[in-house]
C-alpha cells in the first residue's frame, strides 16, 4: 500500500511539474499575453496556431509534445503560440476567443480586417504533430511576385517600401521562400526571378544559384546587396532585415518651406481625427502611435494662451524626441522569445534609419466639443492638461497617468510602442465635434 502511495504521489508530482513547465525555457512555442498578442500576431502572416489551454488540463498535457513538435517542422513557416487561460490577467484574451474547453487552437490566417486584424479560424484537423505542420504549409501565402528579366526595375520602384528578390533554377519558390515572404509581409516586398538570364546576373554581379538581391532603396534599381549563403530560415531573414530595414538609405531633408517643422495641429471634428491619426491622406503611413494632447484653451485670455502654448511646446518636444531616437526594440528580450527578436536584435546603436513606427501628434481643446467627446471616449481624468495614445492599426489606446514633461512621456511613448498599457478600444473612432468659435462667457 504504501509502495503503490509514493508511486501515486509521484505520478502527480510529475504531472504538476508538467503543467508547471509548459512551454517555458528554450521551447518553440512563446507564451503570449494580452500585453504582446495583438502586436505579436500583427507583425507576421505566417500562419500562426494559438493553444488556449490550462495547466492542469489532462488534454492540453498530452498535446503539448505534438504542438511543440509541430512548431519545430514548421520553423521559417508558421508560428506557433500559447496562451495560458488559467492566468486571470489572461481571462480576458480568452473569453474574447470565445474559449470554452481546453484545449483550444486558433488559426490565425494572412487575411485582415479593417482595422488590420488577422482574422481567426477554429482548428478542428487531427491533434498530431504532423498533421498540424501539413495545416500550417496549407495556409502558407504566396506572397512572391514572380517576374521576368525585364520587370526588375519596375519592380523595385513600384513601391516606397525595399525589395528583395529571389534569382532561382525552380521552376517556382519553395516553402523556405513563401515563409520569408510572409514574415515580412507588408514590411518588404518579395519577388523572384525563374533562371534569369545571364545579363540579369551579370549586372547584379551574381555567379551561382540560389541568390538573393535586396534592394534597399526603391529609386536606385542599381543598388543590391546580394546573398548566397545558406538557405536557411534564420540567416536569411536576418539578412533581409539588417539590408532592407534596419539600414535603410538616409534621405536628404525637403527644404521646409515654414518655419513649423515639428507641426502639432488640432483635431477639431472628424476630418482632423481622420486626417491626422487614422488615414492620412497620399503616401504617409498609418501612424503605430497617434498622441493626442488634451488642452485648455480659451483664446481670450492672455495666461490660458500661455499655458496652452508651453504646453503644445511639450508635445512637440514628444515628436522631436521620438524622431531622434533609434527603431524601437525591447531593451530585455524574453527567455521565450520567438525568432523575430533573433531576427531584429537590437537596433539602439544604429541611429541612421529612420524612426519606426512613425508616430503623430495632435491637441484637442478640453473646452471644446470634440475635446469633451476625446475624454469621455478614453476615459481621461479631469486634470489637465492630459495625454492619450492611440493605435489606429491595433485600435488600442493607452491614456497617460504621469507629470505633463517631455521626459516622462517620452518614455511612457516608449511604452506604448511595445504595447504596454495599450487596451482595446470598444467602439469606433468617432467625434462630432465641430471648430468652435471659442468659450462663451457666461
Amino acid at each position: 500500500m504504501v509502495s503503490i502511495r509514493v508511486l501515486v504521489l509521484a505520478a502527480v508530482a510529475a504531472a504538476a511539474g508538467r503543467a508547471a513547465g509548459m512551454f517555458d525555457g528554450d521551447s518553440a512555442v512563446r507564451q503570449l499575453t494580452p500585453a504582446n498578442f495583438d502586436l505579436v500576431l500583427e507583425r507576421t502572416s505566417q500562419p500562426t496556431f494559438v493553444k488556449f489551454y490550462a495547466p492542469w488540463c489532462g488534454h492540453c498535457q498530452t498535446l503539448e509534445p505534438e504542438y511543440e513538435r509541430a512548431a519545430t517542422r514548421t520553423h521559417g513557416i508558421a508560428k506557433f503560440y500559447a496562451v495560458n487561460c488559467d492566468e486571470e490577467s489572461n481571462r480576458g484574451l480568452c473569453a474574447r476567443y470565445n474559449v470554452q474547453g481546453f484545449p483550444t487552437l486558433k488559426v490565425f490566417t494572412e487575411k485582415r480586417t479593417k482595422r488590420g486584424s488577422r482574422r481567426a479560424v477554429d482548428y478542428q484537423g487531427a491533434r498530431k504533430a504532423s498533421a498540424m505542420a501539413k495545416h500550417a504549409r496549407s495556409m502558407l501565402p504566396s506572397l512572391s511576385t514572380k517576374l521576368g528579366a525585364d520587370g526588375l526595375d519596375t519592380f523595385v520602384t513600384s513601391s516606397q517600401l525595399p525589395k528583395a528578390v529571389l534569382l532561382t533554377e525552380r521552376s517556382k519558390p519553395g516553402d523556405l521562400w513563401r515563409g520569408v515572404a510572409a514574415h515580412f509581409d507588408r514590411k518588404v516586398q518579395l519577388a523572384h526571378i525563374v533562371k534569369p538570364d545571364e545579363a540579369t546576373l551579370e549586372r547584379l554581379g551574381v555567379d551561382k544559384l540560389p541568390a538573393i538581391a535586396v534592394f534597399p532603396d526603391h529609386t536606385d534599381p542599381s543598388v543590391a546587396e546580394i546573398y548566397t549563403g545558406d538557405s536557411k530560415y534564420l540567416p536569411l531573414a536576418k539578412f533581409i532585415h539588417a539590408t532592407a530595414i534596419a539600414r535603410k538609405p538616409v534621405r536628404q531633408p525637403k527644404a521646409q518651406t515654414s518655419p513649423v517643422a515639428l507641426d502639432v495641429q488640432q483635431i477639431e471634428t472628424q476630418a482632423d481625427l481622420e486626417r491626422l491619426c487614422i488615414s492620412p491622406a497620399g503616401n504617409s503611413p498609418v501612424p503605430i502611435l497617434c498622441i493626442i494632447g488634451v488642452i485648455a484653451l480659451e483664446p481670450e485670455f492672455e495666461e490660458s494662451r500661455a499655458e496652452h502654448a508651453q504646453a503644445v511646446t511639450m508635445l512637440e518636444s514628444v515628436l522631436s524626441g521620438q524622431r531622434l531616437r533609434s527603431p524601437h526594440a525591447p531593451t530585455q528580450p524574453s527567455s521565450n522569445s520567438d525568432d523575430y527578436d533573433e531576427i531584429e536584435g537590437d537596433n539602439s546603436a544604429d541611429d541612421s534609419s529612420e524612426p519606426s513606427p512613425p508616430l503623430r501628434v495632435a491637441w484637442v481643446n478640453a473646452l471644446g466639443t470634440a475635446g469633451q467627446q476625446v475624454r469621455t471616449m478614453f476615459g481621461l481624468s479631469d486634470d489637465l492638461p492630459t495625454v492619450v495614445a492611440v493605435s489606429p492599426r491595433k485600435h488600442a489606446a493607452a491614456p497617460y497617468r504621469g507629470a505633463f514633461t517631455s521626459a516622462d512621456m517620452l518614455d511612457w511613448a516608449d511604452q506604448c510602442y511595445e504595447g504596454r498599457g495599450m487596451r482595446r478600444i470598444a467602439g469606433e473612432l468617432i467625434i462630432s465635434g465641430k471648430p468652435d468659435a471659442g468659450h462663451d462667457e457666461l
